[in-house]
C-alpha cells in the first residue's frame, strides 16, 4: 500500500503493563512518515508528547512477514538521541500490528525496550494521499493527507514546533488539534479536494502565497 493511516492502541515499557495516554495519528505515505502524538490524560493532557516527520524504509533483516523499519527524522519535536528510531513489526490475529524495539523513554530518561500496538484505520477505495513540503529560511514544514485524515507539522529555524491535525467531516476539514501561534503562515489549510492537475515535484501555492513542493501524490 502506498499510504496508510494508523493510530496507537498502547505502549508497554520494559515489560510493564501496556498503557495509552495519547491520541496518536501516523500517516505513512510513499516513504514519508508524519506522526503526531497528543497526551489525552495525565498532567500534560492536551500537549504534544512527540511529533516527527521522517523518511521511513526497511533495513537489513526485514522480511515481508516481519518488516524492520527505520525512521530517519527530518524534523522532531524532541531533542535528538543517539539511538536509531527503528522497530520490528508483527501482525496479530485481529489485524493489529505490534512494533518491538528500543527507544528513549522521556519519563525515565533511559533507553528501554518497548512494545507498541498499532491499528490501521479503515480507508475507502481510491482515497487520495499527498505529501507537500516547504522550506523557508531554515524553517521546514510538511503537510500530509491520507483519505479523511491530515497533518501539518513544522519546525522553525529557532526550534519552535508547530502542528495541526484535521479530519474531513461532511466535506469540510475539522481542526482536531493545533499547536503554535500564527500557524497559518507556516502550515496553511489543505484544500478539501486535491487539484487534478497537481503531480509529483510540482511547485504549488497554498493559503494565498505559501509556496510548496508536491513530494508524492496519488490514490489508493
Amino acid at each position: 500500500m502506498a499510504a496508510r493511516a494508523s493510530t496507537r492502541v498502547s505502549i508497554a515499557w520494559s515489560g510493564a503493563e501496556p498503557i495509552e495516554d495519547t491520541d496518536t495519528l501516523v500517516l505513512t505515505i510513499d516513504g514519508y512518515s508524519l506522526d503526531l502524538r497528543v497526551f489525552n490524560s495525565g498532567p500534560d493532557v492536551g500537549k504534544i508528547d512527540w511529533s516527527t516527520v521522517a523518511h521511513v524504509g526497511e533495513v537489513e533483516g526485514s522480511t515481508k512477514e516481519n518488516p524492520i523499519l527505520k525512521w530517519d527524522h527530518i524534523i522532531d519535536s524532541r531533542p535528538p538521541t543517539d539511538m536509531p528510531d527503528q522497530g520490528k513489526f508483527e501482525t496479530l490475529p485481529n489485524g493489529d500490528v505490534i512494533e518491538i524495539g528500543i527507544m528513549h523513554n522521556p519519563k525515565t530518561n533511559l533507553y528501554e525496550d518497548y512494545v507498541e500496538t498499532w491499528r490501521r484505520m479503515k480507508l475507502p477505495a481510491a482515497a487520495p494521499y499527498i505529501v507537500l513540503a516547504s522550506e523557508d529560511g531554515g524553517t521546514q514544514a510538511y503537510l500530509g493527507r491520507v483519505g479523511e485524515h491530515a497533518l501539518g507539522l513544522a519546525k522553525s529555524k529557532d526550534g519552535e514546533y508547530y502542528a495541526w491535525r484535521d479530519k474531513m467531516e461532511d466535506g469540510k476539514w475539522k481542526r482536531i488539534y493545533q499547536f503554535g501561534e500564527d500557524i497559518k503562515s507556516l502550515l496553511p489549510d489543505l484544500p478539501t479536494s486535491i487539484p487534478e492537475e497537481w503531480s509529483k515535484d510540482d511547485n504549488v501555492t497554498l493559503g494565498g502565497d505559501s509556496k510548496w513542493v508536491v513530494k508524492t501524490i496519488g490514490k489508493l
